[in-house]
């Protein structure tokens, strides 16, 4: 699995900035509920280590050692509630930074208290093989390789160093212990990419539109509710278009359901490559697609929708029969964030003025502004000035 997810996600593997900021804030909360509960257990572990410390070690030395595992456990339980109480992938990776800064510290503190054993038996030798540890508890977390192999160098660092100090480099026993480190590593990697590969797919799975690659309809509205209260808060304009493709059970009917999935396809990627990074982009159902332009005003919305209107009518969509082509045009409803207003009210007004495209022939965009009564052609012209003078 993973063999095959190296040829298909290596960007994603390495490095965090290949993510998305959704999928961001996805491995950040997995992250955050693992590194929390990372330092509880091993703070535990440390304070219930204290009793064999008392009675196998000198006297001086358990007791600044016990010391030493005392702040180590109230350092990770810090560690913890900090972590708890933020949200963000670069918070989370700076809890896991210092997560192995403090391990290695304590390490770095019990050696140089046992006075740098160079003796591979008794008690103090399970002291040396803590690095091992601090590698093997790194498992559990769904981390890039980057962010891996940044945490394991950290730990081999400074165990070289103090096993420079102490001048064991070279013996058998150091070795072989590298030897065992450089194995677990890989494992170690092994799993955390396993594992991040498998919350990526996850991800997918339940965000993305499977025929477009774009975000369903669920997550569409979800992060279009963030962007939207985002803007609010800030005081930012935050509007929307909704995309209807003209006509489009008639390229079903005449070129057949393939086709039109390649249709849907190509509008999507085309769409997606003409916004903005920090737009919103998604399929809202069928042929429908919405489009979120948050800090953009009516004006500048209508702007976009015209240039996008004659984007759309210059694509040649391949339809992979005898080298055709199919053409397309589309209709935009527009609706831009008033006061009182929802996303599921400016929705509702842009699909309202969809039809009102489709009313003045099609190929074309309306505004629908707050408040506005669109004329139902299923109703009297009458009921329609009575609601409106009723406004």
């Amino acid at each position: 699995m993973l063999c095959h997810a190296l040829k298909l996600y290596i960007p994603d593997l390495w490095s965090a900035k290949a993510h998305t900021q959704s999928f961001q804030n996805t491995r950040s909360g997995y992250l955050r509920s693992r590194i929390s509960l990372l330092c509880i257990v091993w703070a535990v572990l440390i304070i219930a280590w204290i009793p064999f410390d008392f009675f196998y070690l000198k006297t001086g030395e358990d007791t600044r050692i016990a010391s030493a595992r005392l702040v180590l456990a109230l350092f990770l339980i810090g560690i913890a509630k900090v972590n708890e109480t933020h949200t963000t992938l670069r918070q989370s990776q700076w809890c896991m930074t210092l997560l192995v800064l403090g391990l290695n510290l304590f390490y770095i503190y019990c050696i140089w208290v046992l006075g740098f054993p160079k003796v591979y038996s008794g008690f103090e030798y399970g002291y040396t093989l803590l690095p091992i540890l601090h590698v093997a508890i790194l498992t559990i977390l769904p981390i890039t390789l980057k962010e891996s192999l940044c945490l394991l160098a950290f730990t081999a660092v400074t165990e070289i160093t103090v096993d420079l100090q102490t001048g064991t480099v070279l013996m058998p026993e150091t070795l072989a212990n590298y030897w065992l480190q450089n194995v677990l590593a890989i494992v170690v990697i092994w799993s955390q990419l396993s594992k991040l590969y498998m919350l990526m797919r996850l991800y997918r799975q339940a965000t993305l539109d499977p025929l477009t690659g774009i975000y369903n309809r669920r997550m569409l509205l979800q992060q279009a509710q963030k962007a939207m209260e985002n803007c609010q808060a800030k005081r930012q304009p935050f509007s929307l278009l909704l995309f209807d493709i003209d006509r489009f059970k008639r390229i079903n009917d005449t070129w057949g359901h393939g086709v039109g999935d390649k249709v849907l396809r190509g509008f999507a990627n085309h769409l997606q490559l003409a916004s903005r990074k920090t737009d919103l982009f998604g399929r809202y159902g069928g042929e429908e697609f919405i489009l979120c332009l948050p800090c953009c005003d009516t004006l500048t919305a209508q702007k976009i929708a015209d240039r996008m209107l004659a984007d759309i009518r210059s694509l040649k969509l391949p339809t992979d029969i005898e080298e055709t082509h199919v053409s397309i045009t589309a209709c935009i409803g527009i609706a831009t964030f008033t006061s009182g207003d929802s996303l599921m009210t400016m929705i509702d007004r842009a699909d309202r003025a969809l039809y009102e495209c489709k009313d003045a022939g099609r190929d074309c965009y309306r505004f629908h502004p707050y408040g506005y009564q669109y004329r139902d052609r299923r109703k009297p012209l009458e009921a329609v000035v009575e609601a409106n003078s009723e406004a």
